[in-house]
C-alpha cells in the first residue's frame, strides 16, 4: 500500500534535507511506494529552495522550506508521477546539489519547520487576534516592548521560535537594509528572513511605530517562500 500524499511529501522533504542527491518525484515514487504527483513546476521550485538552503548551511538542512504538501494540494495536477524507465531520459535524472566552498563557513542553529496543527478540515490557520492573545498569555514579554513576533499562516510552531528581540541586527534585517538576513529568535534558533514573505503593510506599520517610538510588541505576518 502506498503512503498518503502528506506522508509522501514529509518523506521526500526529510530525504532532501539530508542527502546530496535528490531523486525526481518519479524516481522517489518507484523506490518508496509514495504518491507524489507529476508537477514539474513545484518539483523544480522545491529543489531550487533546497539548493539555496544547502549552500547557506550545508547538510543536514534545518532552515524553513516551503510546504511541499500545501504547494501540491493547491495545484490542479492529480495524477501520480510515473515510474522511471530503466534508462531515464536526461530530464528525469536525479537532482544533484552542487558543492559550495562556503557551505562549511557557518553552522547556525536554524530550526526545522514544525508541521502545522491540523483538524479534519486541514491545517488550522491563525487569525491576528488569536495570535496576539496567544503571545500575550505566553509570557514572551520584554520590559521595554522590544520584541517582534512573526505570525505564520498556520498553527504549529512554538511561539518562542517566532519571537525575536528587537536588536539593531533585527531592525536592519526586517527593513532589508542588511546583507545578513538571519535573525536570532527567543528560543535560540535562527530565522532566515530571505526565505519568508513578510506582509508589506505589517512591515510598514512596524517601521512607522518604531520611528514614532510607539512601544511594542510588534507583529508581522509572514509565509514561507
Amino acid at each position: 500500500m502506498s503512503l498518503t500524499l502528506q506522508e509522501s511529501c514529509q518523506l521526500y522533504e526529510r530525504l532532501a534535507r539530508r542527502q546530496k542527491v535528490i531523486p525526481t518525484f518519479a524516481e522517489f515514487n518507484k523506490q518508496n511506494f509514495t504518491c507524489l504527483p507529476a508537477n514539474q513546476q513545484v518539483e523544480c521550485d522545491f529543489v531550487s529552495v533546497v539548493i539555496k538552503a544547502r549552500k547557506a548551511e550545508g547538510l543536514p538542512i534545518r532552515s524553513r522550506l516551503f510546504s511541499l504538501y500545501r504547494r501540491l494540494t493547491k495545484s490542479n495536477v492529480d495524477h501520480v508521477a510515473q515510474e522511471v524507465d530503466a534508462t531515464p531520459a536526461p530530464a528525469a535524472k536525479s537532482f544533484v546539489v552542487s558543492e559550495s566552498k562556503y557551505e562549511k563557513a557557518m553552522r547556525m542553529s536554524i530550526r526545522a519547520p514544525t508541521p502545522p496543527v491540523e483538524n479534519e478540515a486541514g491545517p488550522t490557520p491563525w487569525t491576528l487576534e488569536e495570535y496576539v492573545e496567544a503571545v500575550r498569555t505566553s509570557g514572551l514579554g520584554e520590559s521595554k516592548g522590544l520584541m517582534v513576533h512573526f505570525m505564520p499562516p498556520y498553527k504549529g510552531d512554538p511561539l518562542s521560535s517566532l519571537a525575536s528581540k528587537l536588536t539593531k541586527t533585527t531592525w536592519e534585517a526586517i527593513r532589508g537594509k542588511s546583507a545578513e538576513t538571519s535573525i536570532k529568535m527567543k528560543d535560540g534558533t535562527m530565522m532566515d528572513l530571505s526565505s519568508a514573505q513578510m506582509n508589506t503593510e505589517d512591515v510598514k506599520k512596524f517601521v512607522h511605530n518604531r520611528k514614532k517610538k510607539v512601544e511594542g510588541p510588534y507583529f508581522i505576518r509572514f509565509s514561507s517562500i
